[in-house]
């Protein structure tokens, strides 16, 4: 009985700690160099080797304001103003903890590097907010791919453009339609 005993204990442990970091899993190991402010926007306008956009087309504008992936936070509230909603949860890419930054129609998470936090991932969940090429919830499916071509992944229920400097910008696509948008830089 204690041997059996012994055993489920350590299933459960590993059950759990697997969990633990599957919660934190989903993106690389890659260290990748400082962007130094929110609004500085890579220049090219062709797609970067293996890259199928270019990295402009991971740059989200906001109101005139364009957010760059791996750029300041302390830039990016400084450009769009405070957010309406600020949590933080133990980091999954290093020392500090991740923040998720809630502003009208779309969520920033960041992640901490050398003391300082970076943008990770910003996640467009309400209509009215377009990508470089017009692209907004709602759109069909077509409309992404005469926008950004056929040449994406299909992981799951997202169409993945790379966009290279591990930066690419997602679509959640169901029933054919754009539900979410995911700008998304791979730590």
């Amino acid at each position: 009985m204690k041997k059996i005993l012994s055993i489920m204990t350590a299933v459960i442990l590993t059950l759990a700690i697997s969990v633990s970091l599957t919660a934190c899993s989903g993106s690389g190991d890659s260290a990748q160099p400082e962007t130094t402010a929110a609004t500085e926007a890579a220049s090219t306008d062709a797609p970067a080797s293996g890259a199928v956009i270019s990295a402009d087309d991971a740059v989200f504008t906001y109101n005139g304001v364009s957010i760059a992936l791996d750029s300041s936070i302390d830039d990016m509230i400084a450009a769009l103003g405070e957010a309406n909603d600020v949590s933080s949860q133990l980091s999954c890419h290093g020392e500090g903890e991740d923040k998720t930054y809630t502003y009208d129609g779309f969520v920033v998470n960041s992640y901490p590097r050398d003391g300082k936090d970076y943008v990770l991932e910003i996640v467009i969940n309400s209509e009215g907010i377009a990508t470089s090429k017009g692209i907004e919830i709602g759109a069909s499916a077509a409309d992404v791919i005469a926008a950004y071509g056929s040449d994406y992944k299909e992981i799951g229920v997202y169409y993945y453009y790379d966009a290279g400097d591990s930066k690419s910008l997602q679509f959640l696509i169901e029933d054919d339609t754009v539900t979410e948008i995911d700008y998304y830089y791979s730590v």
